[in-house]
């Protein structure tokens, strides 16, 4: 709805016109009725009215100085003068200020003002509609202005098209690779808020725009919603100007200044020639893309000053970090996982690990987790192994992977709770940790009865009673569960995996596994033709 304010200092036309317009029907919300112009134009500086109905003799400020300030704060208010001056003097000076009507008052009456407010509702409505489609049209522009250097900057880095192809739309734009060297400048922009990459593009847009100087100018080139190319025209060596340089950090402030944006910056120097142009796109690209994993936010550097990934495998590392997981789960630690999360991704950014292999390392930690979780709740899950590698996949940068992943962990810690809490005797909760931190030998009921300082006989009604199981019957699921994730997921025999599980009758641990999962181990692993075969000892990767 449309807002009215009325401004008259007389009391009793304010109340007619107050009481007495069907506002509501005809779209308008009164805003306020004022005795002079004073406070009118008060009222109007906190929130503008779009029609001001006024007369134009009272006190402080009369009814022509307060359009005058009106319309300095606003030209879309509409005026309508109500007066009961007829001088021709003052209806001219209206006039000339632009109001939309002048209405003596000895001939106003309800079914005028309604009449003159619905046209100007009219009116109102006809602006507002042309305003959208206004902007509606610009946005298309701009939208193919964008989809048009998208496309000059993904020809360019497609090695297989001649450069005829991409060349006449780089002119277009600016860009004269013969003609010139080049400073190319990969952008990776990053925010807290998921779903907002085309907003953060634009900042970043804009911020180009409002850094470029005339004589040394910046493309800004959408690669995707995350990154983009700002080429730095009008170089003459193979190195970074100072005029590059001094723009960059310009625009590196002015990114740094929008709220909720990150960007790190990568250059790379490109003489003169189309070939070189294209090769330096391409490996900014490819190369750039990558290091941006480790670049914190306004990082600033030269794409080759950039040290390699390690070649180091971060796999050998796996079963070091997956205990120390499992310990703290075990503990119900929120604090001890923070602190390990922070250590082995302290350790990965040391290192630099490539990218996909950090991805794929917490990827196989946070399943592994999930299902020795799952396992012990024995409960139906919808957890999606899908649904977490392509959630870990879309992640750009190392610090987000790093949040994301401890709140992973931090949702699972109630269950954990819960597990080890089904009932609130310490006891009971002190035997299943025990448990859990001696499945490599025998666990006897009057070992984990003298632990708990309990006579062994109330202790296994007391474990039976809370947890619905008798004693060795839970050491024993413990135990196969531990059993079928290592037969899955690691190069352990059965042997191995029978002994490592306090086990030293092959025969046993084979009859007790049937027992639980309905197949023998060899069964269960593969070996026997029953599942899809895999070599033991093969390590499962989980490709992002």
């Amino acid at each position: 709805m449309y807002s009215v304010m009325l401004v008259d200092d007389d009391q009793p036309v304010l109340d007619f016109l107050s009481a007495m317009i069907p506002w509501a029907e005809l779209g308008f919300t009164l805003h306020s009725a004022c005795k002079n112009g004073l406070i009118a134009l008060e009222k109007a500086g906190v929130q503008m009215p779009d029609i001001v109905i006024t007369d134009i003799g009272m006190p402080y400020m009369d009814g022509l100085e307060l359009i005058r300030e009106l319309k300095l704060r606003s030209g879309e208010v509409r005026v309508v003068v109500l007066s009961c001056m007829d001088d021709f003097t003052y209806a001219q000076q209206a006039v000339k200020l632009m109001v939309s009507d002048y209405i003596l008052k000895e001939t106003m009456n309800r079914e005028l003002i309604t009449n003159l407010l619905r046209e100007l509702g009219v009116e109102l409505r006809r602006r507002d509609e042309e305003k959208a489609q206004t902007l509606k049209w610009k946005s298309m522009a701009e939208h193919q202005k964008v989809l048009l250097k998208q496309s000059v900057l993904r020809r360019i880095a497609a090695r297989e098209l001649p450069d005829s192809e991409w060349q006449s739309d780089a002119a277009e734009l600016g860009l004269e690779p013969e003609l010139t060297a080049h400073v190319a400048v990969l952008c990776r922009i990053s925010g807290e808020s998921p779903g907002e990459e085309l907003a953060r593009m634009a900042l970043v847009a804009s911020a180009v725009e409002s850094v470029s100087q005339d004589h040394n100018a910046v493309i800004c080139l959408p690669y995707s919603g995350s990154d983009c190319v700002l080429v730095f025209t009008g170089g003459h060596g193979n190195g970074a100007e100072a005029g590059h340089i001094a723009v960059l950090g310009r625009l590196r402030s002015a990114v740094q200044a929008v709220p909720e944006v990150q960007a790190s910056f990568q250059y790379l120097c490109i003489p003169a020639g189309s070939g070189h142009f294209r090769e330096g796109i391409v490996e900014l690209l490819a190369h750039g893309r990558e290091y941006a994993f480790y670049l914190g936010p306004g990082e600033l550097t030269g794409l080759k000053e950039i040290p390699p990934f390690t070649e180091e495998d971060l796999f050998t590392r796996y079963a070091e970090a997956a205990h120390e997981i499992r310990e703290a789960f075990l503990e119900e630690s929120a604090d001890r996982l923070a602190e390990l999360l922070t250590k082995w991704m302290g350790h990965i950014r040391l290192k630099r690990y490539a990218p996909r292999q950090v991805k794929e390392w917490m990827l196989k930690l946070l399943y592994d987790n999930q299902m020795r979780l799952m396992a012990r709740q024995q409960f139906q899950s919808t957890f999606s192994l899908e649904l977490l590698h392509d959630t870990l996949a879309g992640m750009e940068h190392i610090g987000t992977l790093e949040r994301w992943s401890l709140e992973f962990f931090y949702e699972r810690l109630p269950s954990v709770r819960e597990m080890y809490q089904e009932t609130r005797r310490d006891e009971i909760k002190k035997v299943k940790q025990y448990v859990d931190r001696h499945l490599n030998r025998k666990i006897t009921l009057e070992e984990v009865a003298e632990y708990t300082h309990l006579n062994s006989s109330y202790f296994s009604r007391l474990f039976k009673k809370e947890t619905g199981m008798s004693f060795i019957h839970y050491v024993t699921h413990t135990k196969m569960e531990q059993a079928k994730e290592w037969l899955d997921q690691s190069p352990r025999s059965v042997e191995q995996v029978a002994e490592q599980l306090g086990y030293e009758n092959k025969s046993y641990f084979t009859k007790l596994f049937k027992l639980h999962t309905g197949t023998t181990p060899g069964e269960f692993r593969g070996e026997d033709g029953n599942r899809s075969a895999q070599t033991p000892g093969t390590r499962r990767h989980y490709p992002c």
